[in-house]
């Protein structure tokens, strides 16, 4: 009897452990995801929360960036010529690792603009646009603007 009454709480601790780690894996964004133009790029951030013991996690980050870039004279100015249009498709993958059943996940479009100025000129961007699709363990996030 007292055999019996081992095996069952054993039994028993076995199936509330692993039903508790299949609990835990419950994969959400916490807060929202960023995107962030920083000079000639522009950066995708996550926070993940609920991988449960992964040791990495894969996202993709896919979609198109439409960016219209001139050039600016030291005055300030814009001469009429070397305007760029330009859209950038995106497909990018990558590995984070998880610690702790987290992760921080940063994606990078870069140069938005592939323009050159002449002389002393210097490249500003005057617009971005995009539509983005991040997604990976059972995420899934849209960004437009």
């Amino acid at each position: 009897m007292i055999r019996f009454l081992k095996a069952f709480v054993i039994s028993g601790a076995i199936v509330a452990l692993t039903a508790g780690s299949a609990l835990a894996d419950s994969p959400h964004f916490i807060g929202t995801p960023s995107a962030t133009l920083s000079g000639n790029s522009l950066v995708i951030s996550a926070s993940v929360a609920g991988l449960g013991t992964a040791d990495n996690a894969v996202f993709s980050l896919s979609g198109s960036v439409d960016v219209f870039s001139r050039c600016y004279n030291k005055g300030g100015n814009k001469p009429q010529a070397d305007n760029k249009q330009e859209t950038i498709s995106v497909n990018q993958t990558q590995t984070f690792p998880v610690r702790n059943g987290r992760t921080n996940i940063s994606f990078t479009v870069s140069p938005l603009s592939t323009l050159t100025c002449p002389g002393n000129q210097v490249v500003v961007i005057e617009s971005v646009s995009w539509d983005l699709t991040l997604s990976g363990e059972g995420l899934t996030w849209h960004f437009v603007s």
